[in-house]
């Protein structure tokens, strides 16, 4: 599949917020895209959107839920299944849970674990294989300010973000002499559902001027990966979060961050 002259990228999470965004990115430079997402309905209303905006490119879909077993495994089928050489992999789906550890459910923090960290090795194994072999390719790995703070209420998902940054970090060094990037693109809170889906919507980190817009964030991350850029901090706020976590101690941060997590008092 190439009708345009572009080349093809696959986008996990790519319905909404950051990864519609770079979507966007994407099919406004000519590439095509098989944009993956958890809900039917909301995926296919982005494609059509996309489709709509960028007639000239390709867009696919895929409807999958990624936090469940062997759910990158199909994806990886289902899209060599189509014929789609995948010339740039966008890791972008991903989901948090507010909370206390203690009292948060385990399963939902496993299938947290599950989507943010096993899905997005198992997609990197697959197609980072694919790219060193054939010499081309690009992979951007969408992580978090969170992975430089620890961050009570947050616990499981700030690690699993810790995760990829320091995998993503790990696997530069591995194929730095291959023609093929990784780029980690570490966004500070940004526009999306996510506060929604984390419970997070009365969060003070929620409703403050931290809050960054989705079309920035991907604009910034989209040209990093072209560049070639190892690491992205896309905007200034997500700059002060990486330096805090350099200059200050861990107990300080973690105490700031708590204060951040908590509801807004009305």
């Amino acid at each position: 599949m190439n009708t345009s002259s572009g080349k093809n990228a696959l986008i996990t999470g790519a319905s909404s917020g950051i990864g519609y965004e770079l979507t966007r990115c994407f099919a406004q430079d000519g590439h095509n895209v098989i944009m993956v997402a958890n809900h039917e309905d909301k995926l296919q209303q982005a494609a059509q959107q996309i489709r709509t905006e960028f007639p000239l490119v390709t867009i696919q879909t895929v409807s999958i839920d990624l936090s469940r077993d062997g759910a990158a495994d199909r994806l990886y089928s289902e899209v060599q299944d189509k014929g789609f050489q995948v010339d740039f992999l966008v890791n972008n789906a991903g989901f948090g849970e507010r909370g206390p550890f203690l009292e948060n459910e385990l399963d939902k923090e496993l299938a947290l674990i599950h989507l943010n960290v096993i899905t997005l090795v198992t997609l990197t194994k697959r197609y980072l294989r694919e790219m060193v072999s054939r010499g081309s390719g690009k992979i951007l790995q969408v992580s978090s300010v969170a992975a430089f703070l620890p961050h009570p209420l947050l616990a499981v998902y700030a690690a699993s973000k810790s995760f990829v940054l320091s995998f993503s970090e790990s696997l530069q060094n591995e194929i730095k002499d291959t023609p093929v990037s990784i780029t980690i693109l570490c966004p500070p809170p940004t526009e999306t559902n996510f506060f929604e889906v984390a419970n997070m919507e009365n969060s003070k980190i929620a409703n403050s001027s931290q809050v960054q817009e989705a079309d920035e964030v991907a604009k910034a991350g989209y040209a990093g990966l072209m560049k070639g850029d190892a690491r992205v901090l896309p905007t200034f706020v997500a700059k002060l979060y990486a330096a805090q976590g350099i200059t200050l101690p861990d107990s300080v941060n973690a105490a700031i961050v708590h204060k951040q997590l908590e509801d807004v008092k009305k």
